[in-house]
């Protein structure tokens, strides 16, 4: 691959997706674009840059899939499910009258963080009444569809997934394991670029892991602001644990957890589409979150 077309395709990248590639990566583009170029009958990776320079859509598409980076286990970091569990009790100590909790998971990959925090929210014997719906969302479509089967191998599931979970919330199917309906269907996949606005709103806590350090700076900053607009005030982010949210003044460090901040901001629209933010000091360990009708 010529500097040229290394350039070429880390500024698609970044002006598509936020990706950031630095040259020292020529490697995982040259061996995650081997498979691009069989599928679309291409020779070599000039002509794939060439089918790009002439703005196929389509290819574009998949070259972004490819490079996207998905790796991922179950019960990934167990401190980050403790503290979600933690933050979901205290907020229905804090709102009895509570009756859904949204959570979405950002950069979801194969689907086994939202499939670990789904068996987390059954774990938690929440009140029956208590309506629970886990978003995931990732780029690439291809991975989504493989997370809406709910159908993991031997060796996925041998990675971070306890032997009693497995048995009790997944069954075999020759040489894989499938995730039961009831638990998949409360688990809401979609293809989504976290360069544009989330679909849904009012999240209880939103993971937004390992994904903001491959991104460049202002591109996790557009990431944050569209998490920003759709989690609910006192709602608890989670990032990776060497991330950073640049001294965002709207978010507040939950000490002693990892990559854990609670939502201390308001958003309200105002003219020309700028937002002002109206902060909300409340004690750290205690959810923020004004009363709101259950939806």
């Amino acid at each position: 691959m010529t500097p040229n077309d290394f350039k070429f395709i880390a500024e698609l990248l970044k002006e598509q997706s936020g990706f950031s590639l630095t040259p020292n990566q020529i490697y995982l583009l040259e061996s995650r674009l081997g498979p691009i170029l069989r599928q679309n009958n291409l020779i070599s990776l000039e002509d794939l840059i060439n089918s790009l320079r002439l703005n196929d859509v389509e290819l574009r598409d998949s070259v972004i899939e490819a490079v996207s980076i998905n790796n991922t286990r179950f019960f990934r970091n167990k401190y980050v499910f403790s503290a979600i569990e933690s933050f979901l009790k205290e907020l229905l100590a804090e709102k009895p009258l509570t009756k859904k909790i949204k959570i979405l998971s950002a950069g979801c990959a194969s689907g086994q963080e939202p499939v670990s925090i789904a068996i987390l929210l059954q774990e938690m014997n929440l009140p029956a009444d208590v309506k629970m719906d886990v978003y995931a969302l990732d780029m690439s479509k291809q991975i989504i569809a493989r997370a809406k089967k709910g159908t993991y191998t031997h060796y996925e599931v041998q990675k971070g997934l306890a032997i009693r979970f497995l048995l009790k919330y997944f069954t075999p199917d020759e040489e894989t394991w499938k995730l039961k309906p009831e638990l998949l269907k409360t688990i809401h996949y979609q293809v989504h670029n976290m360069m544009k606005p989330l679909f849904e709103k009012n999240f209880d806590v939103v993971l937004c892991r390992n994904m903001l350090s491959y991104m460049t700076e202002t591109a996790q900053k557009t990431a944050i602001t569209h998490i920003e607009n759709s989690l609910e005030p006192g709602g608890l982010l989670i990032i990776g644990a060497s991330e950073t949210l640049h001294d965002n003044p709207n978010f507040e460090k939950i000490p002693s957890q990892l990559g854990c901040y609670r939502f201390i901001g308001t958003p309200t629209a105002i003219k020309d589409q700028n937002t002002a933010w109206t902060l909300i000091k409340k004690p750290l360990f205690k959810p923020a979150v004004p009363n709101r009708r259950p939806s």
